[in-house]
């Protein structure tokens, strides 16, 4: 049981407001809750994943994630313990997804300060199952395809990891210009991407003359970045999945800056 507690009365009432937002209801109730910096965690590898720093990522996520739904999200509570500052709730949510109605569950771990939420993880008890639920509200992939080489394979008759990333930044490239055209052209000339991160599993070998067929989703989208998903196939059988997030920077500084205006609507708009 949860004591009574700063955490346990502000979590009760924004998950209180929350649950309505998530049926349908209006954003400004759960912005009042969120502290300007706040922090949201939610770990895995689906559309969903990711940290949301700042009170406009996280409702960018709390509305994304109600869209993929459908427009709602019913949550069931199921028990809580908290101390001071600090709330744990266990949680199931049910909405649905892809076509089909899907359940989870979940632990989420809320901090509070000044009576505001400052930071959050939302933690799924079935990891791989909330994943694979939130997978199916991806869209239509885009496909590039491409043979492997013997230049590709100098180390052995297998596609090494080096030349697997390739691939995957290849058909990166060539979703961008399906999406936004040349890529140094759209950013244009004070524009730049660098690859802030890349995570790759491997499922099975790639062989010499195999044809890589490679699915790109557009996962993420944010002023000054954007989350892409992979999935890669040999024929019908799955070779590799793969996620990256590229970052837009000043071509001079360095510094991130927001991707330029026709470019961020034209992904979100064939994202």
């Amino acid at each position: 049981m949860a004591e009574d507690s700063e955490a346990n009365a502000v979590i009760e009432e924004f998950l209180a407001r929350q649950r309505e937002m998530y049926a349908g209801g209006e954003l400004e109730a759960v912005v009042a809750m969120l502290a300007e910096d706040v922090v949201w965690h939610v770990p895995g590898t689906s559309p969903i994943a990711g940290d949301y720093r700042g009170r406009e990522a996280v409702l960018r996520y709390f509305t994304t994630r109600r869209e993929l739904a459908g427009g709602a999200i019913a949550i069931t509570k199921h028990g809580e313990l908290g101390r001071h500052d600090v709330l744990v709730q266990l949680a199931d949510g049910r909405a649905a997804l892809g076509g089909e109605e899907l359940e989870w569950r979940t632990a989420g771990v809320y901090r509070v300060a000044a009576g505001r939420i400052v930071e959050a993880w939302l933690v799924p008890l079935e990891a791989d199952a909330f994943d694979a639920a939130w997978a199916r509200t991806r869209g239509t992939p885009f496909v590039y395809r491409q043979r492997v080489r013997p230049q590709d394979c100098a180390a052995s008759t297998f596609l090494g990891h080096p030349r697997f990333l390739e691939f995957f930044e290849a058909a990166f490239i060539e979703w961008w210009r399906s999406r936004a055209g040349a890529l140094e052209q759209s950013l244009g000339a004070d524009r730049r991407l660098t690859l802030a991160s890349v995570r790759v599993d491997y499922l099975a070998p790639v062989r010499l003359d195999d044809e890589l067929r490679v699915e790109v989703v557009l996962d993420r989208l944010d002023p000054r970045s954007l989350h892409l998903h992979y999935d890669a196939f040999v024929a019908d059988t799955p070779v590799a999945e793969a996620g990256s997030r590229y970052v837009c920077v000043d071509a001079r500084s360095g510094v991130p800056a927001e991707l330029p205006e026709a470019v961020a609507r034209a992904l979100a708009e064939e994202g």
